[in-house]
């Protein structure tokens, strides 16, 4: 399962949260048993010596002195200790000759009930408890701060990655403007700086790449064009149709190029409302194929959303390819309303995929090898599929509209 780095990051902050929160709980308990064992002891120490004292002691004060030594103090004021009395929760209760001791437990605090020969007397524990209690939940918000601020601090100094991830899955996408002007001085802040420089440097290399090319069709197409017009003054039919076919074939080729170059620049297509008919058109007349070796069978004529030129390029790829490696030279259309099947008699294809690599050939034809991987690519800048199958001693490559 992928996680990013704050999910991971959050996680184990939380954790450690869970982990204070639970041996701050452990630690209280812990202390409540000490502070209970602590007041048990003063309750076994006042059934055994100061209940008879009580009965004997001629100086009270003394006997309240004595008990403050062990921090234990009296309730003096009637209603407030018939109140605790009935509210509290009775935790022991030992029964004596001289009467009986009581262990209540009222507010978190605990107090100690004697009654002796129909004198009463109600005891509270002044321990520390409290206090204790205060100074451990002012240490575990103090830790629990400090985790805050720290998770805090860590998710906003890794924050500029998720700006260099978006950056990123923009240059992946063919964007060279990239906005990484991540300011602080951290690593994080140089790496930005690194991608930002290698960016840079990469879109010259592909604007000088793009003018070297523009600059070798312009002048290829130029000598092409007026070779082509000398061509026409041929007397001789036959030179004439020859020439010109080969000058046709020549400036096809450098629209292809042109169409690679479009493709791997990611720019987008001018898509267009087009009839399938239309585009089959234009892509016979780019190829300057004979008529007679295309049937063309149309079962329903679609309107698709698409690139003119790109687009007929790519069917052109595939009526040249299936009369050239036809064993009669000759190719079937077929137009669906979802797709666009291309048929014709000849060997099976060893490795479909491996066809759409560019420069890669079966058999020993020679060629520039662009072909099917031109095909491929256009129709993907589409969003159409090309499939492929062997059927009846038949070659059917089909363009479906709709993946």
């Amino acid at each position: 399962m992928k996680r990013s780095i704050f999910f991971s990051i959050t996680l184990i902050f939380l954790i450690a949260f869970l982990g204070v929160g639970f041996s701050f709980y452990i630690f209280l308990r812990y202390e409540n048993s000490k502070t209970l064992y602590s007041i048990k002891q003063k309750f076994d120490f006042i059934s055994q010596t100061i209940l008879w004292k009580l009965q004997l002691a001629q100086n009270p004060n003394r006997l309240i002195d004595e008990l403050k030594s062990i921090q234990l103090e009296p309730i003096n004021y009637p209603k407030e200790a018939i109140k605790i009395l009935k509210k509290s929760k009775k935790i022991e209760i030992k029964m004596i000759s001289l009467g009986q001791i009581w262990l209540l437990e009222y507010n978190n605090d605990y107090y100690i009930f004697i009654q002796s020969f129909g004198n009463t007397l109600l005891l509270k524990d002044i321990s520390s408890k409290e206090v204790k209690n205060r100074l451990y939940f002012v240490i575990f918000g103090f830790i629990v701060t400090i985790l805050f601020f720290a998770y805090i601090a860590t998710i906003l100094k890794l924050r500029p990655l998720k700006t260099i991830q978006k950056e990123l899955q923009k240059f992946s996408n063919g964007v060279l403007d990239l906005d990484l002007d991540i300011k602080g001085g951290s690593e994080i802040t140089e790496v930005a700086k690194t991608l930002k420089d290698a960016t840079s440097k990469l879109k010259n290399i592909l604007k000088s790449r793009e003018l070297l090319l523009r600059n070798i069709m312009h002048e290829l197409k130029t000598p092409i064009t007026k070779g082509r017009i000398i061509a026409e003054m041929i007397e001789n039919d036959k030179q004439k149709e020859r020439l010109v076919n080969i000058f046709e074939r020549l400036n096809s080729l450098i629209n292809e190029l042109a169409a690679i170059e479009a493709i791997n620049s990611k720019i987008d297509p001018k898509l267009q409302s087009l009839k399938v008919s239309e585009i089959i058109k234009e892509a016979i007349n780019l190829g300057i194929f004979d008529k007679n070796f295309i049937e063309i069978k149309t079962k329903q004529d679609p309107k698709i959303l698409a690139d003119y030129k790109l687009l007929a390029i790519a069917i052109k790829n595939l009526i040249e390819n299936g009369i050239k490696y036809s064993k009669d030279n000759k190719i079937k259309i077929v137009v669906y309303k979802n797709k666009i099947e291309f048929l014709n008699s000849g060997d099976r294809l060893k490795d479909f995929n491996l066809a759409l690599e560019p420069f890669t050939k079966e058999g020993k034809e020679s060629g520039f090898g662009l072909g099917l991987y031109l095909v491929n690519s256009i129709l993907k800048l589409h969003n159409f599929r090309l499939s492929y199958q062997y059927k009846d001693n038949l070659n059917i490559f089909v363009i479906n509209f709709f993946n």
